[in-house]
């Protein structure tokens, strides 16, 4: 229970700050470059981000809800190192 509030509250303090972005149910929202985050559920808007840069935080799996859960995955010639313990350790490294 204590998890899942912490990930509640990390994923409304990480929609706060992402301003005026394009709202989305799912990837085909988004534009190029873009995914969709929030998958808290599926029936909420999420918002669209860039996908993210070596060293920034990313989501190495699929999407459940048809959108990420807090980040997007790697950019192109960039891969998801999860060897981190937690979700935002998890950054975007060179292939």
């Amino acid at each position: 229970m204590k998890i899942l509030v912490v990930y509640l509250i990390g994923t409304l303090c990480v929609l706060s700050t992402l301003g005026e972005r394009t709202r989305c149910y799912s990837q085909s929202d988004c534009n190029d470059g873009e995914c969709c985050t929030g998958g808290i559920s599926p029936w909420v808007k999420g918002q669209c981000q860039d996908y993210a840069k070596e060293g920034e935080a990313c989501d190495p799996g699929q999407p459940d809800t048809g959108k990420y859960f807090l980040y997007c995955p790697c950019r192109d010639g960039l891969k998801c190192d999860n060897s981190g313990k937690t979700m935002g350790s998890i950054k975007c490294v060179k292939n």
